[in-house]
């Protein structure tokens, strides 16, 4: 039987979750109803990512941005600026489908489909991810066409092919590999969470990552968004470009 204070958190974690899905919620909307133009602005969106919140994390990861941090509650799993950069650099690509893998709480993936669809009228985004049950966000109403499907891997979309594709998965380098040999490989755009995250391990995801870049050379661009207020090595996003 739980005690009472492992009831007192769980009522805490409920309320501060309610709270910050509704705050996700006003920003979606905001976000699908504002000037096409202040996609492609960084200070916005990274303004909008810090209204939102960022997950509750307590290893001290977030350097200055933790003032951001929603207390004991979901949120964005992000440095603010690294996905507002990278966002930016997405705003000027055009991009009708959208797959991420890897849905966790759903916070990042609500707000890319939100910037995504804003920017690109009849996106069609799909998050998956091998959790039994979908996120609460998931029942957010979206203007654009939305999936939130749990239970699944790359696998079930290894023949399907995406304009872009976030892996944010299993964060094994056996599993990032078979993610984007699934549905990376041939999106226009791969998008890579944790390519300089001390945390992962540097034989995971980096590992992957600075792989992919000399297998690719010459075939691909790539961008990295590595900012991080204390210079931590903390997350960092990659954008691999086919030419």
């Amino acid at each position: 039987m739980p005690s009472l204070k492992q009831l007192v958190r769980k009522s805490i974690y409920a309320l501060s979750s309610r709270f910050a899905i509704s705050r996700l919620e006003r920003i979606v909307r905001e976000i699908e109803d504002v000037k096409v133009e202040a996609l492609s602005h960084g200070t916005f969106l990274e303004t909008k990512i810090r209204q939102i919140g960022l997950r509750h994390d307590r290893r001290g990861i977030y350097g200055d941005d933790v003032s951001d941090m929603n207390f004991h509650a979901p949120g964005l799993w992000q440095i603010p600026r690294q996905l507002a950069e990278a966002m930016v650099l997405l705003a000027s690509q055009r991009i009708v489908s959208f797959l991420e893998v890897g849905t966790c709480d759903g916070f990042t993936f609500s707000f890319m489909a939100a910037c995504l669809s804003r920017l690109n009228p009849g996106l069609k985004a799909t998050t998956i991810d091998i959790a039994p049950s979908l996120p609460a966000c998931s029942r957010i109403a979206f203007k654009t066409p939305v999936k939130f499907l749990s239970g699944k891997t790359s696998d079930a979309f290894a023949e399907d092919v995406f304009d872009l594709v976030l892996i944010d998965g299993n964060h094994s380098y056996e599993w990032v590999a078979r993610d984007y040999q699934n549905v990376g490989r041939q999106a226009r755009l791969c998008m890579f969470h944790d390519i300089n995250d001390r945390l992962c391990g540097d034989d995971t995801v980096p590992k992957f990552w600075r792989e992919l870049k000399i297998e690719e050379s010459g075939r691909a661009d790539f961008h990295e968004f590595l900012h991080h207020s204390s210079s931590d090595r903390v997350m960092g996003i990659g954008i691999r470009i086919k030419r």
